[in-house]
């Protein structure tokens, strides 16, 4: 999944701007959106962002333009692909010390904005890396994106991969547990990113592929596996879900 930030006093321009990038060949279903209506406001909540792939930031804002906000957030984001926008600031040799990839005006028509937005859909998407995760099966190796995956579990000496095999392409002759030597912790700070989250101490749940979550606490995931959320993780799991569906439609 990819995160977008999008820091802009007008909300009006900040859903314009959803939907030039939704229309600009970025699936909805694959982006997450961040919206801030400030400069304070993002560098406010930055260090919440497990990780950024795109900024559009409004140059005229409030107390604090679009330079100093660029300058602050450069420093937390260095390779986080920037796009200047704006309705009347003209670029000027500050703007350029924050490596912009474009500089955008607000009064484009459509057309011109969503041709613009296009070469930036198609910047972002060069630089987007997964984690490629390992898997041993015997002595078969098999590296899983985070898509690849329903659920890890914990195991005694690493965790066990749960792969949607609608997605998986591998056939081995022996049937047996996908193992890896990292540890749960380790897996959900490199996956976390991707929509996993923890259903159980034991094992982390990636939620794209969740279907059904009743009250009581069991999930049902899109193989038709069904799981437990154990009563410590159903505030914090159904809160990442809440967000992750909210990003999502």
């Amino acid at each position: 999944m990819l995160r977008i930030a999008i820091c802009d006093d007008d909300k009006k321009d900040i859903e314009y701007m959803e939907e030039i990038i939704s229309e600009s060949g970025m699936d909805k279903n694959e982006v997450y959106f961040h919206e801030y209506g400030s400069g304070e406001d993002l560098l406010m909540h930055i260090k919440e962002l497990p990780s950024c792939d795109l900024l559009i930031l409004d140059m005229q804002m409030g107390e604090m333009d679009g330079h100093e906000t660029a300058a602050a957030f450069r420093k937390v984001f260095p390779k986080t692909t920037l796009v200047f926008w704006s309705g009347v600031c003209r670029p000027t040799d500050e703007s350029f010390k924050a490596t912009p990839f474009r500089y955008l005006f607000k009064n484009y028509s459509k057309e011109m904005m969503i041709q613009e937005m296009q070469a930036v859909v198609r910047e972002v998407k060069s630089k987007q890396t997964f984690p490629y995760i390992i898997g041993n099966y015997y002595y078969n190796t098999v590296r899983f994106e985070p898509d690849d995956i329903l659920y890890i579990e914990n195991y005694r000496f690493g965790s066990i991969i749960h792969p949607y095999q609608e997605k998986v392409d591998y056939d081995f002759e022996k049937k047996g547990d996908i193992k890896t030597k990292k540890k749960l912790n380790e897996l959900y700070e490199e996956l976390q990113p991707f929509g996993f989250e923890y259903a159980h101490n034991s094992y982390i749940v990636n939620m794209n592929y969740v279907t059904k979550m009743s009250s009581e606490g069991d999930l049902k995931l899109k193989d038709d596996t069904l799981l437990r959320i154990s009563r410590s993780k159903q505030k914090s799991f159904r809160e990442a879900f809440s967000e992750l569906m909210g990003y999502k439609y």
